[in-house]
């Protein structure tokens, strides 16, 4: 024992790497990104999750399909500029119930930032790719009844209508255009 508690004490990889052989199993991290992408691009619906947000929204499933690989033109600029705004933070933050609740929403809105202003580098963004984008795992809320509709302000204009339901993806999908009129403003 003295021999792992001097390689944790020496800040080794062999250290980390024994310590985490010795805390066990880990559970596997759930991620909705590979069953989002197989619906894209096929239409099967593959995970539980989907098919109940799918249940949730109020949009036919061919409307979210093609919502999700829907490309926005943007530059990275003009995407930088706008989230930096408060419209375009309070856009994030009116997300962050939508997915992966067990993050921290910090983490969670940072997350989604760095991923848009990723998928903008190539002058256009679309929700596939954002979410392809995202440096921690995506989720879609599977308790959808708690989260509660964002109210309208005067310095966040755009939201989800009331056609979106309590679906994840729709109001995810939404953000996208949502994005683009803010960081285009409006045009």
């Amino acid at each position: 024992m003295n021999v792992v508690h001097g390689l944790l004490r020496g800040g080794s990889r062999v250290g980390a790497l024994l310590v985490l052989l010795l805390a066990g199993p880990v559970a596997a991290v759930e991620d909705d990104r590979e069953a989002l992408t197989r619906f894209a691009a096929t239409g099967a619906v593959t995970s539980r999750r989907l098919q109940q947000d799918l249940a949730r929204a109020l949009w036919p499933q061919q409307e979210l399909r093609a919502a999700l690989s829907r490309s926005y033109g943007l530059s990275t600029t003009q995407v930088s500029r706008y989230l930096a705004s408060p419209p375009g933070a309070g856009l994030l933050r009116q997300q962050l119930p939508w997915w992966s609740p067990a993050l921290a929403a910090q983490a969670r809105q940072a997350a989604l930032r760095a991923a848009i202003i990723a998928d903008s580098r190539d002058g256009s963004v679309s929700l596939l790719g954002v979410l392809q984008r995202l440096p921690v795992p995506f989720v879609l809320a599977d308790n959808a009844r708690s989260v509660q509709a964002q109210p309208q302000t005067a310095t966040l204009a755009c939201g989800c209508p009331q056609d979106c339901g309590r679906s994840s993806l729709a109001h995810l999908a939404f953000l996208m255009a949502c994005l683009q009129a803010g960081a285009t403003g409006g045009r």
